[in-house]
C-alpha cells in the first residue's frame, strides 16, 4: 500500500505527480510495460528504470527523466516538449515522429536510437551520444549540438541546427 505524508505546505498538483510516478514505477515493475497515450506531463522519473517499456503517443511534455533508463523503449510520437532527459540512457529506443522541443538531452545516450522525423528544435544535444542513429527527416533548427557524436548517423533530408540540408 502506498503511503504519502502531505504537508499543509504542499500543493495537491504536486502530490498528483508524485502520485503518478509511484503508480507508474509500480506497474512497472509488476510486468506492465505499456503506457502508450498515457498523459504523464511534468511527472518525475528521475533515475527510474522504464527499459523495453511503451510510451508511444504518451504526454509527457516537461518530464523529469533525468538518469533513467529508457533502453529499448517505444517513443514514436511522444511529446516530450521541454522534458529534461539529461544523463538519459535511450540505447536502442524509437523516438519516431517524437516531440522533443525545447528538451534537455545532454550527455544522452541515443546510439543506435530511431529518431526519425523527430522534431528536436531548440533542444539540448550538448556531448550526447547519436552513435549509428537514424535521424532521417529530424529536424534540428536551433538545437545545440557541441560535442555531440555523430559517428556513422544516418543522415537523410536532416534539417541541421542553421536550417541547412543533410544528406549522406
Amino acid at each position: 500500500m502506498l503511503k504519502i505524508i502531505v504537508t499543509g505546505r504542499q500543493k495537491s498538483s504536486e502530490l498528483n505527480r508524485t502520485m503518478k510516478a509511484e503508480r507508474l514505477k509500480e506497474a512497472y515493475l509488476s510486468g506492465r510495460r505499456n503506457f502508450s497515450h498515457a498523459h504523464l506531463q511534468q511527472i518525475c522519473l528521475h533515475k527510474a528504470q522504464l527499459a523495453d517499456a511503451n510510451f508511444s503517443c504518451a504526454y509527457l511534455n516537461r518530464a523529469v527523466l533525468s538518469k533513467t533508463n529508457l533502453e529499448r523503449t517505444f517513443l514514436n510520437r511522444a511529446i516530450l516538449y521541454a522534458a529534461n532527459l539529461s544523463q538519459t540512457k535511450l540505447y536502442r529506443a524509437s523516438l519516431i515522429e517524437a516531440n522533443l522541443q525545447n528538451a534537455n538531452l545532454s550527455h544522452a545516450e541515443l546510439s543506435h536510437a530511431n529518431l526519425s522525423g523527430a522534431n528536436l528544435q531548440n533542444a539540448n544535444l550538448d556531448r550526447a551520444q547519436l552513435v549509428w542513429a537514424n535521424l532521417r527527416g529530424a529536424n534540428f533548427i536551433n538545437a545545440n549540438l557541441k560535442g555531440v557524436n555523430l559517428r556513422g548517423a544516418i543522415f537523410q533530408q536532416t534539417i541541421m541546427p542553421d536550417g541547412s540540408i543533410r544528406n549522406q
